[in-house]
């Protein structure tokens, strides 16, 4: 649960989104989803910041539940949840969007990113940094966040939006060339 949780700290989830972004822009010419992952971790980011800030509820203490591993600030909602339902969430949507077939590494992609979603939760709640209810309304705020982001990179994607060059001229000949 340690292992699990660890990953969601600021400096390697933030590690993790440089690298991806990298690899979405320069290596498989991914623009509009290397702008949807930041955008999204971003917009998740101050949203969890603002509920937090108003909501105020305090974390787990010590006297109430045992508490493995001790967080500073607000409880409500999770913001480890929802860090990993925008960046791995996204990850497991662009696996199925994107990537067709039955190969290993789509496979893999939608396991490992699947089964962070899933375990982070439980985590968060078992190290006693979180009430069950923190865990619930990150999943459901983040769930929303994420279905309406697909919604927006799915009408982007239709339009062109930051397609790469050698497609950006196709669709417009299909579209508007007659």
């Amino acid at each position: 649960m340690v292992a699990v949780s660890y990953i969601g700290n600021v400096s390697l989830l933030s590690l993790g989104l440089i690298i991806l972004a990298i690899v979405l822009l320069w290596i498989v010419d991914f623009r509009l989803e290397a702008v949807m992952v930041a955008a999204v971790s971003a917009v998740s980011s101050i949203l969890n910041g603002l509920i937090k800030y108003i909501v105020g509820r305090p974390r787990p203490t010590s006297n109430l539940v045992d508490v493995i591993q001790h967080a500073g600030g607000n409880s409500f909602p999770s913001g480890h949840v929802m860090a990993y339902v925008a960046f791995w969430g996204l990850l497991f949507s662009f696996g199925i969007i994107l990537f067709k077939g039955n190969h290993w590494w789509r496979t893999a992609l939608l396991i490992i990113s699947g089964l962070f979603v899933v375990l982070v939760g439980p985590s968060r709640i078992y190290l006693g940094d979180h009430w069950a209810s923190d865990v619930l309304g990150a999943y459901l705020i983040s769930g929303v966040l994420l279905g309406v982001s697909l919604w927006i990179y799915l009408v982007l994607k239709e339009r062109g939006v930051l397609a790469p060059r050698r497609n950006r001229a196709k669709y417009f000949r299909e579209k508007y060339v007659k």
